[in-house]
């Protein structure tokens, strides 16, 4: 079994590192040394730029935070709950059922944040507590951070656009690019194949950036493939041009000829 970390361009989509690791790993073991190599990179190729990492709690080890905090890096990562963190937000979650009931809401969300030291931390951090309540019950959320932003702020605006901005291109990196199809024997190869998933995914990231203007600026991957690459066509090459040939019923026929003049455009 094998665990793939994926580190994102959240702006642009892209996925910049493809690591595959043992699945019996914590998530957040080996990102260390990575995340400096690649802070490192950014930075030299930017300098002066603002870096946040953003990630799930796997990414909330005390190495990764000390490294970030080295490196003059802002981050926002989620934390895993646990008896004294508990013990911090039962007030809120107090007053959020307390509004819930006095407005009849059905959902009541507070913000708040605390200062924190876990037992394999070397000094407090800021948490940042969600207190959310709902008809199903309570929904307590941790962050850990070295930014400045108000709590709600922090959780509503920047923590969970991880959704749409990494989280769901995931997915379509892992089930429309298949790349959780790792069946090779040797761990070597299955990395090397992640790669071509990868680049495979980077391939229909520019597709669709070319596809502006057209009915496929925004589509998915599977929309991409059946109705854009997966079509019939007459391909017939001469000396000097690459002809392809579509027939008269194809409906994509003019989105193809936009998207190849683009990408003649860009790789030019």
């Amino acid at each position: 079994m094998y665990f793939p970390v994926q580190i994102s361009d959240a702006e642009k989509g892209v996925p910049i590192i493809e690591l595959l690791r043992a699945g019996n790993k914590h998530p957040g073991k080996g990102i260390k040394g990575m995340l400096r190599c690649l802070f490192w990179r950014i930075k030299r190729a930017f300098p002066g730029v603002e870096i946040i990492l953003r990630g799930d709690s796997g990414f909330s080890l005390p190495e990764i935070l000390q490294t970030c905090e080295r490196s003059k890096v802002f981050y926002v990562c989620g934390i895993a709950r646990n008896a004294v963190l508990e013990r911090k937000i039962a007030y809120l979650l107090d007053s959020a059922r307390l509004k819930a009931a006095k407005n009849n809401l059905p959902k009541v969300r507070l913000f708040d944040d605390v200062y924190y030291m876990s037992q394999s931390w070397s000094e407090p951090r800021r948490v940042v507590m969600k207190a959310e309540v709902l008809a199903l019950g309570n929904n307590p959320r941790f962050l850990v951070t070295n930014m400045s932003e108000d709590a709600q702020t922090l959780y509503g605006e920047l923590y969970v656009q991880r959704g749409e901005d990494c989280e769901n291109r995931i997915k379509e990196f892992k089930h429309a690019i298949k790349a959780d199809r790792l069946s090779c024997h040797r761990f070597i190869a299955d990395q090397f194949r992640l790669y071509l998933h990868q680049a495979a995914y980077l391939l229909i990231i520019e597709i669709r950036k070319a596809a502006e203007g057209t009915e496929f600026a925004k589509a998915q991957v599977e929309t991409l493939r059946n109705r854009l690459l997966k079509v019939a066509a007459s391909v017939t090459e001469s000396v000097r041009r690459v002809w392809v040939r579509f027939a008269s019923s194809c409906s994509a026929q003019q989105a193809f000829a936009t998207i190849a003049a683009a990408l003649l455009v860009n790789s030019g």
